[in-house]
């Protein structure tokens, strides 16, 4: 399934034995920790932040939202027709289903572009990559009765500390105390869609739950969105808003989640997670470059200090 940048909920995968060379850049075994594959992926999602962030200058959120989600589960349909893998859930199935689209997947993408809508593509990037795993460990503590261990409690209070500076001290170039909170309240949502469907993806796949998901999400907003829509198709956006917005549907949820997934499957889960941290690295960058935005000292050391706390806590 996909994160803000389209990101696919890994489940826990074993890697194939002695396939950790398969996806690298030489095909040795000097080379066997690169994946190509996923290094690819993490570049897409890290640019889907600032890229997004300009599409919303001339884009309506609500429009953004709504075309966004509905053009890449077209493309993840055809993808799985073209494949000639089926594409139906079993009725049993459809109250998780609509449970996590209609109520996980679409809070997650309002949650998302709104809070991206009112915060810097930097903070929204470091948010949305130290979020999901601080808040996914307490609520598997609080849940599942998954206790902690020292080192997982040590990453707890340091990612809580540095997410909680982030937020606390919102700076310039646009961010907000309301936008990073809505960014948060994202990651929250992202934690239940990651949870609430982990059977159906055993049972049916990433990529075919993750379509579901998305076109769940996309209906959804259309009632809310079409005044927005015929404002849209009145005063059209510039091409260069039209290409953010097919990037981040197209790459970000379809060609970077294949690629993840292509990754995982052939080197494991916990050797593909590290590259996440590639992200926020990538999307400051960019958002420098692109939008103009720094991070002030403050800033920076909270992002740093939420990145130390989720390397320590466990990928599983």
């Amino acid at each position: 399934m996909t994160h803000p940048a389209g990101k696919s909920v890994p489940g826990i995968v074993r890697a194939e034995p002695n396939v950790a060379a398969r996806d690298t850049a030489s095909g040795g075994s000097r080379w066997g920790w690169l994946s190509v594959s996923a290094l690819i992926a993490v570049l897409i999602w890290g640019g889907t932040f600032p890229i997004a962030k300009y599409a919303l200058d001339e884009f309506s959120v609500l429009a953004y939202a709504t075309i966004r989600p509905i053009i890449a589960a077209g493309l993840m349909f055809g993808v799985l027709k073209l494949r000639g893998e089926p594409l139906g859930i079993a009725r049993e199935d459809w109250p998780r289903l609509l449970l996590s689209g209609f109520g996980g997947m679409f809070l997650f993408q309002a949650g998302f572009i709104f809070g991206l809508d009112n915060t810097s593509a930097s903070h929204g990037a470091l948010i949305a990559s130290a979020g999901p795993p601080i808040l996914g460990a307490i609520i598997l503590w609080l849940v599942r009765g998954e206790r902690p261990d020292a080192r997982m409690l040590l990453g707890l209070a340091l990612g809580g500390g540095g997410v909680a500076l982030l937020v606390g001290d919102p700076g310039a170039d646009g961010a907000t105390v309301l936008g990073d909170l809505i960014s948060l309240a994202a990651a929250l949502a992202w934690v239940g869609v990651t949870i609430v469907p982990a059977p159906l993806v055993r049972r049916y796949g990433a990529v075919r739950l993750t379509a579901w998901l998305i076109l769940c999400a996309g209906v959804a907003f259309v009632p809310f969105s079409i005044p927005a829509l015929m404002d849209t198709t009145r005063d059209m956006p510039s091409p260069l808003a039209w290409g953010s917005l097919f990037y981040t549907a197209i790459l970000g949820m379809t060609v970077a989640n294949t690629l993840w997934q292509r990754a995982v499957s052939r080197i494991g889960a916990n050797q593909t997670m590290p590259y996440l941290y590639l992200q926020p690295a990538v999307a400051l960058g960019l958002s420098g470059v692109m939008l103009g935005e720094r991070l002030g000292p403050m800033q920076l050391a909270g992002g740093l200090l939420a990145m130390v706390g989720v390397g320590l806590v466990p990928r599983k």
